[in-house]
């Protein structure tokens, strides 16, 4: 068989191993659609661990009231019944029977049973921690599967299309060789890049496989054919938006597994207590009442008697036990104390590192969309020029393979990034609480413990940075505050205020012709006092992290202002850019004036109007619509804005 032939053969029974598998999935019974809400709520009252958990719950519960039981008295009741024979005495057989009713009840302890009454109920606080704890991860887990099926589901999707579009081109070289126009060495090179993506359609099957097989032993079932979209960004806490201390201030009082530790410190010194009291003595008060049918000479004459008083006993030694039982319970404090820490530092970690993921991630994102977006075209470009002989073989599948990379990596990131809000919800103890589910028949923290714990985050869990904080400020870095990050200028040492050019170097002012763009050197000469303004609003054009580039597709958010201007005949437009708090003012501020005679260039060569009409001016950081530094203030920040006035 040729080589050709078995590559046909092997194509087909990928395809068809592909078919199988999917259509597998399919034949099992399961819903056809669902929510990640829906699949969280399914596993945390259905999951094995989060039972037992549940279980220790209860069973927590149970000591408390077998410790409350101290404070009641005890009732026994003594019966017995024999037969006596004996070689003396008028009777020397006989059947005697006895009866007797005892009280117990404490007086004094030591405060023992209230020692343990307090340390069962703090201990109950921290398996109810622990549950929640517990439903918190299993949540986290749930969620990281749902979206991980989602994810590979969309990278199988995105290899099928990058094979079938292999396959495409395989059969016109094919054809080509055959008819004699076409080389034999392209239909080799064709077929070593149809066997890696074949090799990718199978990889991302594989993974698939397992995604699902992590998701049925979490939930119970398979997922559903159709998967909701998951978007938590509106559930992220508002500390997100703040510094690293703020979110790990609002994370102490929210997350279980931290507060599991700290009330487990305060139950354990409880049982210190408990063991100290083996020093105190112990004070009881009894009362009996008993009778028997036989005299203490056994005859036959029933006789009773009953007493009440105080029983007073106080141990002298007992082996040293006592003391070890205090070292113990001190050991146990210390034990404690480390857990607390232990949870501290795993708490921090996680915070620290799913709070630089949605920082890295986010400003990513824009530039992994441009990338997919400009591959897309590309390739599209590409094909076109291939079909009429302008591009080889190679620049087309090397096309076809940046556009998959590309798109390979965007949709991860884009899950990357909701995994990672995802495990900071979590590690601040909200997730389940940001999804709008609940375990069933769960008890308050406030309904069982012995005392609600207060403490000093500074002290239990001081916030620590890690080195590299400041160090992902290099893209934002301006050493010479030209307005031109250093990793794109070439001149960094220009001197203070002078003009510069796009790749930073000192420029003369160029001369502007009559109909050149208006633009004020900066916001503090420029003044709406004067000017009648007709309209107002703001235009959707996002631009990439320290650029002034403006992609064609925005083309169409200058819409609003091209029609205006249209309506009204002796009317201009001002293009107001402002920019985020974060970073250099001076950097902020050039950047501003940037963007702006971006939009306005865009302006004039997307529409027929002429320049005079048109203004840019940049504010910089001087209006920003919130006053702070965070993801979502620096998003409303960093904007674009139009006013029509009247000439």
């Amino acid at each position: 068989m040729s080589t050709v032939g078995m590559k046909k053969r092997q194509i087909f029974g990928l395809l068809g191993l592909v078919t199988f598998s999917l259509s597998a999935q399919e034949s099992s019974p399961r819903m056809a659609s669902a929510s990640l809400e829906q699949y969280v709520s399914k596993s945390i009252n259905s999951n094995p661990e989060i039972q037992a958990s549940w279980r220790q719950l209860q069973i927590a519960m149970k000591d408390v009231d077998i410790a409350k039981s101290g404070y009641l008295p005890s009732i026994d009741v003594l019966a017995s019944s024999a037969y006596t024979e004996r070689n003396y005495g008028l009777d020397q057989d006989y059947a005697g029977h006895t009866a007797e009713i005892r009280l117990t009840q404490l007086l004094y302890d030591g405060f023992f049973t209230s020692s343990e009454v307090s340390r069962f109920k703090q201990a109950q606080v921290v398996r109810y921690y622990e549950l929640m704890g517990e439903i918190e991860q299993k949540s986290l887990e749930t969620a990281l599967a749902y979206m991980d099926v989602q994810l590979y589901r969309e990278l199988l999707s995105l290899a099928e299309k990058n094979l079938i579009t292999h396959v495409d081109v395989f059969k016109q070289i094919e054809e080509s060789v055959i008819a004699g126009v076409g080389r034999r060495a392209d239909l080799e090179q064709i077929s070593g890049r149809l066997s890696l993506s074949e090799s990718n359609v199978l990889t991302e099957l594989s993974n698939l496989h397992d995604v699902t097989a992590r998701f049925l032993r979490l939930v119970g079932e398979k997922p559903a054919e159709a998967l909701a979209e998951v978007s938590l960004s509106e559930a992220m806490p508002t500390s997100v938006a703040m510094d690293l201390e703020s979110i790990l201030l609002a994370a102490y009082e929210t997350n279980p597994s931290f507060n599991a530790t700290i009330y487990n410190i305060d139950a354990q010194r409880f049982a210190i207590d408990s063991a100290r009291s083996r020093y105190h003595p112990q004070v009881n008060l009894t009362a009996s009442y008993g009778a028997q049918t036989r005299d203490e000479a056994a005859l036959n004459n029933t006789i009773s008697e009953a007493s009440v008083g105080v029983n007073f006993s106080y141990n002298i030694y007992n082996g040293g036990a006592d003391r070890a039982a205090i070292r113990q319970a001190l050991s146990q404090v210390d034990l404690a104390k480390d857990l607390r820490d232990k949870a501290c530092v795993d708490m921090r970690q996680t915070i620290q590192i799913a709070r630089n993921d949605i920082q890295n991630i986010s400003e990513q994102l824009p530039s992994l969309n441009a990338h997919r977006l400009s591959s897309d075209r590309v390739k599209s470009a590409y094909m076109d020029q291939f079909t009429i002989g302008e591009r080889s073989l190679l620049d087309l599948l090397d096309s076809e393979n940046e556009y998959y990379e590309s798109s390979r990596a965007y949709v991860q990131a884009t899950y990357t990034l909701e995994k990672a809000r995802a495990r900071l919800l979590a590690a601040s103890g909200v997730l389940v609480k940001a999804l709008g589910v609940s375990r069933n028949g769960v008890a308050s923290v406030s309904e069982l413990a012995e005392k609600e714990l207060r403490y000093d985050p500074n002290h239990v869990c001081p916030a620590t940075r890690t080195s590299l904080d400041d160090e992902r400020n290099i893209l934002k870095r301006d050493s010479d505050s030209d307005g031109i990050v250093d990793l794109w200028d070439d001149c960094v040492n220009s001197a203070p205020g002078a003009m510069v050019d796009d790749f930073g170097c000192e420029a003369s002012a160029p001369e502007l012709e009559p109909q050149a763009i208006n633009t004020p050197a900066s916001a503090a000469d420029f003044t709406l006092d004067d000017a009648q303004v007709l309209a107002s609003f703001s235009i959707n054009i996002s631009f990439a992290s320290n650029s002034s580039k403006i992609s064609s597709e925005y083309t169409s958010s200058l819409a609003q202002v091209i029609d205006a201007l249209e309506q009204y005949d002796n009317a201009g437009v001002i293009i107001h850019g402002h920019a985020s708090l974060d970073g250099d003012a001076a950097y902020n501020q050039r950047l501003s004036e940037r963007r702006a005679s971006a939009v306005a260039a865009l302006l004039i060569e997307s529409a027929d109007i002429g320049s005079r009409r048109i203004t840019s001016v940049g504010y910089g950081e001087t209006r920003p619509l919130i006053d702070e530094e965070s993801l979502a203030a620096n998003a409303k920040n960093r904007r674009i804005e139009a006013t029509i006035i009247q000439l």
